[in-house]
Formats: C-alpha cells, structure tokens, sequence
C-alpha cells in the first residue's frame, strides 16, 4: 500500500489532450496531478517548482519539444520520471537516450496508462534490504565506504557491492542521485 500519492504534472499542447489524461488518470487514485500545462516554453520551470514523481509529457510541441524539455530537466538534476505521451513513434529512440521511463502512444488506452503507473508503482517498492536501507542511510550521512564499513562491521568491498545493488535497484547513477531519491520516497 502506498504511503503517498504520486505527484504528476501532464504537459501537452494541445489541452483537449490534457483534458483526456486528467480523465483516465482520475480512475487512478494513487495518482496527484499537481498541475496541467499547455505552455512548453515554461513548462521545466514549473517542474522544478514543483518536483513531481512522474511527469506526462508530449513530444511535439511549438517553441520546445517534449525532448529538449526532459534534456533540460536532466541538466537541472530533476529526478521526476519522464512518460512520453505522444502521436509519433518516430521518437522512441530519442526518448530513450533522454532517460524516458516510458513512451505511450495517443489515443492513450486506460490499459497502457495503467500499466506505465503499475510499473512506476513497482519501482517505488524495490526489494531493498535492511543492510541495504542502513548503507543508503549512512550515504546521506556523508560516510564514504570505508566509514560505512567501519560503523556496520563490514569490508569496505561488502559496502561497495551494496552499493552497486541500491544504484541498480533505484536507477540513481551516483550517491548524489541515491541521496535525493531515499529523501523522495522517505527512506531516509
């Protein structure tokens, strides 16, 4: 069961687009739609006002694409997860290499939908250990590995392979990542 809700933010052009996603996402009631956009211009800046969890965001759209959008939400250091909802598949490709977590095509299905949030949701109850919840715990704290070693009775090689298993299970590239991430989902 979910302690929170997940914080959404839908960004298309075209608002009868945004009308639809706000409809199929009612039948869901994990999900918090923080707020709709149409205005592609100002749309990174309204993520990072708000840091939402998953972002619903077109591809085409005047004056920014939904790519270059997700390429500056990279560089700011958002960590919201990327679902790309758009008419073109000619895309894909581009949307992986900007860290999408998913890329659903319109008109979106209630069963696509539904299973891009059941994979999210699947992603935010990783199988992390309590050794595992300590070392994160103990990153946020600063510790390098051989201090994390020290305070738990490990090696410093036991402390790394952790490690490496939190960033895999959560996706984070660094401890800078694992860091906001165990904050967002009150690990630490």
């Amino acid at each position: 069961m979910m302690k929170t809700k997940i914080k959404t933010i839908l960004v298309d052009d075209e608002q009868i687009a945004i009308d639809r996603m706000k409809i199929l996402l009612s039948h869901m009631p994990e999900i918090e739609i923080l707020e709709t956009t149409t205005d592609s211009l100002n749309s990174a800046e309204m993520i990072l006002k708000h840091q939402p969890d998953l972002v619903f965001l077109d591809v085409e759209m005047p004056f920014k694409t939904g790519l270059e959008v997700a390429d500056e939400l990279y560089k700011n250091r958002v960590f919201a997860k990327i679902i790309f909802v758009t008419s073109h598949e000619h895309y894909a490709i581009e949307a992986i290499k900007n860290n999408a977590f998913d890329y659903i095509l319109k008109p979106v299905s209630i069963n696509v939908l539904k299973d891009a949030v059941n994979r999210y949701k699947s992603k935010l109850h990783l199988n992390v250990s309590k050794r595992e919840v300590d070392i994160i715990r103990l990153v946020a704290k600063g510790l390098n590995s051989n201090e994390i070693g020290d305070k738990l009775h490990i090696s410093k090689h036991t402390v790394d392979t952790h490690r490496r298993s939190i960033l895999e299970k959560t996706e984070c590239k660094n401890a800078i990542e694992l860091v906001a991430y165990a904050s967002k989902f009150n690990i630490i």
